[in-house]
C-alpha cells in the first residue's frame, strides 16, 4: 500500500469513527469534518472527495457552520476557530477512549483466560428471552428479603419493564446483572471482569454488548486505571430508577 493510501485510510477510518459518534447536539456530518480540519485547513473539495459529497453541498455546509462561529474561511482554505478546535477535539478524545477501552477489555481477556466463550452463543429465541425477564420481574417482586433490599427490588423491576422495549435479547441479560447487583447492594455499576464472570461471559461479546447499551445511552462507561472498566447506569437509567422509586 502506497504512503498516501495508507494515509487515506487512516482518515477513513477516522471519519468512519466519528460518523458513528453520538454527535451531541450538531450532526453527524459536522462531527466528521471537524475530525479532518483538525489535520489542516483543507479546500472544499478536499473534503468534499474524503467525505463521498460534492464540493459545492460541502461550501454550503460549511458556511451554515460559519455563522456559529466553528470554522473560518480563508484564501479558498477552511479552517477551525478556537470554538471548532476545541469541540474536534472532544470527538477525538472520546475516539481514543473508546479504542482504549477495547484494549483494556483485550488485554483483561489475556489476563483471566476465560475458558466459556459466547461468541457462537445460539441466540435464545426472543419468547425465551421474554419469559426470562418476566420471571426475573416476579423473583424481584416477591423476595423475602430485607425491606431495604425489597424496595430495591420493586425499582429494578420497574426499570426492566420500562426499557426491555428498548433491549435485545443480549442486552437484556447484561442489564438484568446489573439490577440483580443493584437489588443486593444498591450500587448502580459493575466491573466488566464482575459483569464477565457473573454472565460467564467472554470479554469481547461483553464489551460489544455494553457499547452498544452505551450507544442507547442506558450505561456509561469510564475506564479506572487501578481497578479495569466501569460500567454504570447512565443519567438517563438514573432517571428511571428515580422515577420507579417515587413510584414505590
Amino acid at each position: 500500500m502506497s504512503k498516501a493510501s495508507k494515509g487515506q485510510s487512516e482518515v477513513d477510518r477516522v471519519i468512519e469513527n466519528a460518523l458513528r459518534g453520538r454527535g451531541g447536539p450538531r450532526s453527524r456530518l459536522v462531527d466528521a469534518i471537524l475530525v479532518l480540519l483538525l489535520s489542516r485547513p483543507m479546500r472544499s473539495s478536499e473534503i468534499g472527495e474524503v467525505l463521498g459529497k460534492e464540493a459545492k453541498y460541502i461550501s454550503s455546509y460549511l458556511s451554515y457552520w460559519k455563522d456559529r462561529g466553528y470554522v473560518d474561511y480563508d484564501l479558498g482554505l477552511w479552517y477551525l476557530t478556537p470554538k471548532g478546535e476545541e469541540y474536534a477535539r472532544q470527538i477525538a478524545e472520546r475516539e481514543t477512549d473508546e479504542r482504549f477501552n477495547e484494549f483494556v477489555a483485550l488485554a483483561q481477556k489475556i489476563a483471566s483466560r476465560l475458558s466459556q466463550t459466547r461468541n457462537n452463543k445460539a441466540r435464545a429465541p426472543r419468547a425465551d428471552v421474554t419469559d426470562k425477564s418476566q420471571s426475573f420481574i416476579v423473583e424481584l417482586t416477591e423476595r423475602p428479603d430485607k425491606k431495604q433490599q425489597g424496595n430495591r427490588a420493586s425499582v429494578a423491576a420497574c426499570v426492566l419493564q420500562s426499557l426491555k422495549d428498548r433491549l435485545t435479547d443480549e442486552e437484556t441479560e447484561v442489564v438484568m446483572e446489573m439490577l440483580s447487583h443493584y437489588t443486593m447492594y444498591g450500587v448502580t455499576y459493575m466491573y466488566l471482569d464482575q459483569l464477565a464472570e457473573r454472565l460467564k461471559a467472554d470479554y469481547e461479546w461483553l464489551i460489544r454488548r455494553v457499547r452498544d447499551l452505551q450507544s442507547k445511552g442506558i450505561v456509561y462507561i469510564y475506564t479506572d486505571p487501578r481497578l479495569g472498566i466501569r460500567v454504570g447506569f447512565s443519567k438517563v437509567a438514573k432517571e428511571v430508577l428515580a422515577t420507579c422509586g417515587h413510584g414505590r
